[in-house]
């Protein structure tokens, strides 16, 4: 009786009489069979559930390919089309959604269209235990889709729940730790509550609050997680930090090399109080990401300076010109470097703070930056006095401002709480709980 309403409903929307809907139920039910208990079964009715609040829009990707959307359970599909209408439909196997000139297309597995011309399509599992997969990867909450900014393009958002974000945040960012570090994992996970709530609203013209990668905060979804890390999630629930009424910028990083930085020194942006160096050798030189070296071959580095340039800046004439040398002036008072000037026959280009790392990049011409500014550099000529290679020999790893992820768990190792590395770290800064 069910596959049968459900036929009905199906030609019915096609504008097929009913008493020709009657003959071909018969028919369809005995062909249709199986197939029919896994098609999207439509619904007018507008079911939308609330996500807990505080809640995040993340944004995963934006791409001009067709995504898949699936579940390990039965999903509600929600449509809004361009003129305004809605609908809903249930659903228990692979959809697609593919953008089409400024608007989305939602189809079936076997490729049969269900809407077209979409504003947004949203998915949620029915059950509460249930993941939504984008592209075999589950994430927790809801899945939306709208036309991204790029012409043809998909964007991809999460909304979810900030306790359940972070629990695929804490282990993507410090790593899976043993339970000997779980001060370490708890102080990581205050400091990635504060920045996301900190973070709500800022991209709100594009319909997300955060993304998913070092832009904001590497983000997992549910594949990412680790008992472990969501345990300290859930210890730490609703504990944020504050200076001066409000929620701080809590920036976190790798590997200090021995001393975090002033936000100012790094990024053009206003001294914080609770962003200044701190003294850490102690709790993170045991790690192998605390000293470095790199090399650079003079056409690798020239190559890398003018990709960067040209993002950056306008090149005369398109070009960087011939390198004559690189000129280190002024450190800060951890020992980074503040000022690179790149010298060659067209003129001297400066570079400033943490844009540094990402105009050397690395020596292997891959698009990875720099671990950190804080570095000597060595270069070789030839008997020309043309430069040949330059070598670094540097420490650390990140911006270096605010939390050294690598000394938090040191810290933990020593017996630190986790109360004790957020205020090691953000020295001027207080621990609340806002929920």
């Amino acid at each position: 009786m069910a596959i049968r309403k459900r036929i009905e409903k199906a030609f019915t929307r096609l504008g097929i009489v009913r008493l020709e809907v009657i003959k071909l139920c018969i028919i369809a039910a005995v062909i249709l069979q199986s197939s029919c208990s896994e098609r999207p079964v439509f619904r007018e009715e507008i079911f939308y559930p609330q996500i807990k609040q505080p809640a995040v829009r993340v944004k995963l990707l934006e791409t001009k390919n067709s995504q898949a959307v699936s579940s390990n359970g039965s999903f509600l599909i929600r449509c809004l089309s361009r003129d305004g209408q809605r609908s809903t439909y249930h659903a228990t196997h692979q959809m697609l959604v593919e953008p089409r000139q400024g608007a989305l297309t939602l189809r079936e597995k076997n490729q049969w269209k269900l809407e077209t011309d979409l504003k947004r399509v949203s998915f949620f599992p029915k059950e509460n235990n249930s993941r939504i997969f984008l592209n075999g990867r589950p994430y927790r909450g809801i899945l939306e889709m709208a036309p991204g900014e790029n012409s043809g393009s998909l964007l991809v958002l999460n909304l979810i729940h900030v306790e359940e974000y972070l629990k695929g945040v804490v282990p993507a960012e410090i790593g899976k730790l043993s339970r000997q570090e779980l001060e370490a994992l708890k102080a990581q996970a205050v400091a990635a509550r504060t920045y996301s709530l900190s973070r709500l609203g800022q991209h709100a013209e594009r319909g997300y609050d955060l993304e998913a990668t070092v832009a904001d905060q590497v983000y997992q979804g549910a594949r990412g997680e680790d008992p472990l890390a969501s345990r300290a999630v859930d210890l730490t629930r609703g504990e944020v930090l504050v200076s001066e009424g409000k929620l701080i910028s809590a920036y976190y990083h790798a590997n200090s090399g021995g001393m975090t930085e002033y936000v100012e020194k790094v990024w053009d942006l206003p001294k914080k109080s609770y962003l200044v160096p701190v003294d850490d050798e102690s709790f993170c030189s045991w790690s192998e990401t605390f000293a470095w070296q790199e090399s650079w071959t003079k056409e690798t580095l020239e190559r890398n300076l003018i990709a960067f340039l040209q993002a950056s800046i306008s090149l005369p004439q398109g070009e960087l010109g011939n390198l004559l040398n690189l000129q280190m002036a002024g450190r800060s008072p951890s020992g980074r470097l503040e000022l690179l000037r790149v010298i060659t026959d067209r003129g001297i280009f400066p570079i400033r703070g943490d844009g540094i790392r990402r105009a050397l990049g690395k020596g292997n011409g891959s698009e990875s930056i720099l671990p950190s500014t804080c570095f000597d550099l060595v270069i070789e000529r030839d008997e020309n006095g043309d430069i040949r290679q330059v070598r670094a020999q540097g420490r650390g790893n990140g911006h270096g401002v605010g939390m050294c992820q690598i000394g938090a768990i040191g810290m933990a190792r020593k017996g630190y709480a986790y109360q004790d590395i957020l205020t090691h770290y953000y020295s001027d800064a207080q621990m609340i709980r806002c929920y």
